[in-house]
């Protein structure tokens, strides 16, 4: 028996009234794209002819094909009111009816003419839905499988390519008339279709021919009639020119997605997700679920050439602007990497300071700078860092109420990777959810209200940055650039570097030329040499964006409620700490990475001195050495003599965690002013006073710490 892929098309025949109303049904068609699955359905459109060209143009985006409604029998040539073949072929239309119920008896075309369409369609190649089936009349008179055999037999001659025809009976007594052929009754009249074709051209194109119902199908009597044996999808009239066509599409052949999803919907809902954040996973997990490759490989990607850079603005700064700009830091993170368990942001960076110290003082710093007393500042806190966050702010009674202070990020399901069902762990249930990546600042801010609390207040424009980057902080240049720049979106870029090699790196898309960001997890692994050359891609995303709100909430709007970000997958275990136990993904987005949802979304190539983050105790290390400086407003800058080139701090695997590394430099880290790269392996102490210059290996084979004298070293590899 062969398996036949099914075949669904939506006739509209001539409707609806206007093209405005035909591309918002095409509209809420594609937000169900993702509920049926393209290699088990062929889904088709059949629109009005005047309207093919437009609705191809949209409908391919959402994997449905055009068809034609009719076709002319003739050529090319003298033919005033026909659609020939060819025409159709030159627009990209590969199907068309033909010998439809209404074209027999509301135009009078005979058997006869219906055969010459067909014939002239095998000739151009134009696959055909061949349309046959009896009135009330010959239905009660006990002549289906007459009528049936007669209208199919007159074609029969002319097919020489049986895998460009698809037969759809249609009850012209059942179209409109209010009266239905129950599932036996379609199921017998197909069964006989399949056995004349038999008979007559032979078993193995009968077993392959595929056979559409079309008499009055609706989502609610899909499903009895898909189960017959030898009906092979439909052929949809009225229902088609409605919003849930599509569910017609997804009970013919379900998505994975449409399958999983009441599961993960209702352990969101239990645990109190809001609807932003299930609108932004399902879109994850369909983009998961669909197969889709979320890799970006080289040909997909162009080069940036030409950008602002900072120092060529011209633009005039207008401290005006802050009274409608908030200032967001992202603060979700914990320092596990760093073998810390609460906020990152705790972590002491310099003088006693921890992050949130220090950003508490810069935005003191600029309130007192630009006299605006009611500069808004706000953090976007994980489930994991909000109580110990607030906490540790609350002597900064400046900076506002904790209720306006913050907003939480959301929270996600893991996905068992075996099935793609959600991941459960009765250990601890808590380790089946993860934080969905910083690209879930938008679906946060939507969820919690927060952003439409901020347009309601008149702010205009945000600010945001990692917390862990003490080097960003509010630009009132960079800001008037941005808000006379009209852009709906701008990235802060700075120059790579080898420090900088493994991060997300700027680059256009080959086809549409607009900017987007590829991180390190969407480069095939066989391009990571190519992902890495500084030469070709040479700015990087710092992760200071700067947002219109009222664009994005636009963007929100124009995508029902979802911010359409390229996702990454994870590989994990649901107990990180439990390499044994169930393997699951994680479903991440960059924040970054919008900036190829926005139309005129620019970048800035900023000064070095705007990005000093600590991602790993390598970074740690060289922001408390003198390569870096605390300015008198709090933000920690690269050194003049550094020439906005970091040192490069390679300290080998045990010195990961923040308590290893403290033992390494005891008496505070060596100086690295002059340093271009500095290697630790093995047990290490470092005394006061030593200096490094150059590029220094230190290197120790034994297990008992030794201790680096104090003392200049400069081009050299140590042996302790």
């Amino acid at each position: 028996m062969t398996t036949r892929k099914l075949i669904v098309g939506g006739n509209w025949k001539c409707n609806p009234s206007t093209y405005t109303q035909a591309k918002a049904l095409l509209s809420a068609w594609k937000k169900a794209k993702s509920s049926f699955d393209p290699s088990k359905v062929d889904v088709l459109v059949c629109p009005p002819s005047l309207w093919l060209s437009q609705v191809e143009a949209a409908a391919s985006q959402i994997g449905i094909s055009t068809c034609s409604q009719n076709v002319s029998r003739t050529g090319n040539g003298a033919f005033t009111g026909e659609v020939s073949c060819e025409a159709l072929a030159d627009m990209g239309i590969e199907w068309t009816l033909v010998g439809h119920s209404e074209r027999r008896g509301k135009f009078g075309e005979t058997d006869e003419q219906v055969a010459d369409k067909v014939a002239r369609c095998q000739e151009v190649g134009t696959n055909v839905i061949l349309c046959i089936g009896e009135t009330l009349e010959e239905r009660e008179a006990g002549k289906t499988e007459e009528v049936n055999k007669r209208q199919l037999t007159a074609c029969l001659p002319k097919i020489k390519d049986w895998k460009k025809v698809v037969v759809a009976y249609e009850p012209v007594w059942a179209i409109g008339t209010g009266k239905v052929a129950t599932p036996e009754q379609a199921a017998e009249a197909h069964k006989g279709i399949r056995a004349h074709v038999k008979a007559a051209v032979g078993a193995a194109v009968a077993d392959a021919l595929r056979i559409q119902y079309g008499g009055s199908v609706t989502a609610e009597n899909c499903k009895d009639l898909i189960a017959q044996p030898d009906i092979d999808g439909f052929l949809v009239g009225g229902a088609s020119l409605k919003d849930n066509f599509m569910d017609i599409v997804s009970t013919v052949a379900p998505s994975r997605l449409t399958q999983i999803w009441p599961g993960y919907l209702d352990k969101m809902e239990a645990e109190g997700c809001n609807s932003a954040a299930i609108a932004a996973f399902k879109y994850n997990l369909g983009v998961l679920t669909s197969g889709a490759d979320v890799m970006i490989p080289e040909s997909a990607l162009n080069p940036v050439d030409k950008l602002q850079l900072y120092d060529d603005i011209k633009d005039k700064p207008d401290p005006k602007l802050l009274k409608k700009t908030v200032i967001l830091k992202l603060n979700g993170g914990l320092g596990t990497g760093m073998g810390l368990d609460k906020a990152k942001s705790l972590l002491t960076v310099v003088e006693g300071n921890s992050f949130l110290d220090l950003i508490a003082k810069q935005v003191a710093s600029m309130k007192k700078e630009f006299g605006v007393k009611d500069l808004r500042f706000m953090l976007m806190n994980s489930f994991a860092t909000s109580e110990d966050t607030l906490e540790a702010l609350s002597k900064y009674t400046d900076l506002g109420k904790s209720e306006d202070l913050e907003f939480v990020q959301n929270k996600a399901p893991k996905v068992a990777a075996s099935d793609m069902s959600p991941a459960t762990w009765a250990k601890c249930p808590a380790h089946e959810w993860c934080p969905p990546g910083h690209g879930d600042l938008y679906p946060a801010m939507l969820g919690s209200g927060t952003l439409d609390k901020l347009l309601q207040k008149g702010f205009k424009y945000m600010f945001v940055s990692n917390s862990d980057n003490l080097g960003a902080t509010m630009d009132t240049k960079i800001l008037t650039h941005f808000a006379n720049s009209g852009a709906p979106f701008m990235m802060e870029v700075a120059d790579r570097t080898d420090a900088d090699k493994k991060g997300g790196h700027l680059a256009r898309d080959a086809k549409t030329g607009g900017l987007l960001l590829r991180e390190s997890a969407q480069c095939p692994e066989s391009e990571e040499k190519a992902f890495q050359d500084i030469s070709k891609y040479k700015v990087f995303n710092t992760n200071n964006l700067w947002v219109d709100l009222v664009a994005l909430k636009a963007e929100f709007k124009a995508n029902d409620g979802t911010l359409p970000l390229p996702v990454m997958k994870n590989a994990k275990t649901v107990d990180p700490r439990d390499k044994e136990s169930t393997k699951v993904l994680q479903l991440e987005t960059a924040m970054g990475a919008a900036i190829q949802c926005f139309d005129g979304a620019t970048a800035l190539v900023i000064p070095r001195s705007r990005f000093a983050p600590v991602k790993t105790t390598n970074d740690l290390f060289a922001l408390r050495s003198d390569s870096y400086v605390l300015t008198e407003d709090f933000r920690i800058t690269l050194a003049a003599d550094r020439n906005g080139v970091p040192p490069d701090v390679k300290l080998d695997g045990s010195y990961k965690f923040t308590d290893a590394m403290e033992k390494l430099i005891p008496n505070g880290p060596p100086s690295l002013i002059k340093c271009t790269k500095i290697v630790v392996e093995g047990p290490v102490t470092f005394a006061k006073g030593v200096v490094i210059k150059g590029t220094v290996t230190f290197r120790n084979k034994g297990t008992s710490s030794k201790e680096v004298a104090a003392g200049e070293y400069e081009d050299k590899e140590v042996d302790l």
